[in-house]
């Protein structure tokens, strides 16, 4: 009784110790995980640091470089506003004189058509001295000779005239050429004003990103700094945590050897309850195991006369093709034989639960855990509710853990294991499970499992 208490004491100690085991091996994969994600994340600092540091020396250069180009431009701008100014003035100045020219041309011509109208008074009054002269006789020759000399003066006077004129056409049409071009040019200069005044306005913007390339180097010179700080403290922090991971890699490996000791120890006490039980000693269990094992040489009777009667072939009994059913959570499987066992298997297994208060189930499982047909009460339909399910669905369900597999695997006259039963959610009972080996014609295929409560 004492054995069978430690046993159970054992066996709880052990499962607790996997538990742990198992989340200290989870937590080392996630130490590793966190590791390699602060690296690069370190990794990530540095070449932001790195990539600052380029930034900031680019926009500095940029900086500067606008500022030599912004001054460049604006002395350029300067002097060319200056001259623009000083071209359209001229301009202006230009087409002021030639208006003042054509003016005086149109005196000039004034004055000569004044002395083209003397001439030719001047021309009619000698022809009449002429004739007064004729009449006059001997008289009239000195005063004809005077008369001959004005009208040759006039003639000369009209001749000076109308060449004066034909100049004064020709400057004319110059002057009027010059004036066309001189309206042109100052029209042409006073635009080229007002886009200067327009290009002001857009070196003031050039002025103005200038400003805001400076802002950007600040701004960038005040990012570094933080950067940096977080490239110290992710150091620190990924040394801190190659500490943390290789002290959870020793102490997961410690555990885990740990954990092997009492599997060890387990199974030590499990022997020996074994060999008191072979030895003839009488103990609390010694009737269900007697039941257990009359129960799976039944079992073996019935599928044996089943082969016979053709009622399945040896080889869908010992089928391992496990077809997972869609939608199931947990994992629920058919095979050849599940059919079969659904219909012989509850005449023997729900009266088995009555043999003993104590047994919380009892089921046939093949030699790789796998449970095709359960009692009753653990073999309702499955919901949307997986932590339920594996709870009250526990048919057709593979049970390869280190009890499960035991039992069907034991080729012994009966195992007596102590283990915690996973009832789903987290939630464990500590329980003992007792198998009996089913042989079919000499042939292992797995063992009757009868699991029930400790005390």
């Amino acid at each position: 009784s004492r054995i069978g208490e430690l046993s159970v004491n054992i066996a709880g100690i052990s499962g607790t110790v996997g538990d742990v085991s198992v989340d200290l091996s989870k937590q080392v994969d996630d130490f590793g995980t966190i590791t390699t994600s602060v690296h690069q994340i370190s990794s990530t600092n540095t070449e932001i640091t790195n990539v600052l540091g380029n930034a900031k020396e680019i926009a500095s250069n940029v900086h500067s470089g606008l500022s030599e180009s912004t001054g460049l431009v604006e002395r350029v701008f300067a002097n060319s506003a200056s001259d623009m100014h000083k071209i359209a003035e001229s301009s202006e100045a230009v087409v002021s004189e030639l208006d003042g020219v054509n003016a005086n041309i149109s005196q000039v011509y004034s004055f000569s058509e004044s002395i083209q109208k003397i001439a030719t008074q001047t021309q009619t009054l000698a022809i009449n001295a002429g004739i007064m002269a004729a009449r006059a006789g001997e008289e009239g020759k000195g005063f004809a000779i005077v008369a001959e000399a004005i009208r040759e003066l006039a003639q000369q006077t009209t001749s000076v005239s109308n060449e004066i004129n034909a100049q004064l056409n020709t400057l004319k049409d110059t002057v009027g050429e010059l004036l066309k071009y001189g309206e042109t040019n100052n029209k042409v200069a006073l635009e080229a004003k007002e886009r200067t005044e327009k290009m002001d306005d857009e070196l003031r913007n050039f002025r103005s990103f200038g400003e805001q390339v400076e802002t950007l180097t600040a701004s960038i010179s005040e990012l570094s700094g933080p950067v940096e700080q977080n490239v110290a403290i992710c150091s620190q922090v990924v040394s801190k945590m190659h500490d943390l991971d290789g002290e959870a890699k020793s102490n997961s490996s410690a555990l885990s050897r740990t954990s092997e000791s009492f599997d060890s120890l387990v199974s030590f006490t499990e022997e020996m309850i074994r060999l008191i039980e072979e030895s003839g000693i009488e103990t609390e269990d010694t009737p269900l195991i007697r039941s257990c094992m009359d129960t799976a040489g039944r079992i073996a009777a019935l599928f044996e006369d089943a082969i016979a009667r053709n009622m399945i072939s040896v080889d869908a009994l010992f089928d391992e093709t496990y077809r997972p059913i869609p939608g199931t959570d947990p994992q629920q499987v058919m095979t050849a034989f599940t059919e079969f066992t659904d219909r012989v298997m509850p005449e023997i297994q729900e009266p088995f639960l009555d043999t003993d208060p104590r047994i919380a189930f009892c089921a046939a499982v093949d030699r790789n855990g796998y449970l095709p047909t359960h009692n009753k009460t653990y073999s309702k339909p499955q919901s949307s509710d997986p932590v339920w399910n594996a709870a009250n669905c526990r048919n057709r369900r593979i049970f390869d853990d280190r009890t499960g597999l035991a039992a069907g695997r034991n080729t012994k006259p009966f195992l007596l294991q102590t283990y915690r039963r996973d009832m789903g959610g987290g939630t464990f009972t500590l329980m003992k499970d007792l198998s009996a080996p089913i042989l079919v014609k000499g042939r292992h295929w797995g063992g009757f499992r009868v699991g029930f409560k400790v005390g």
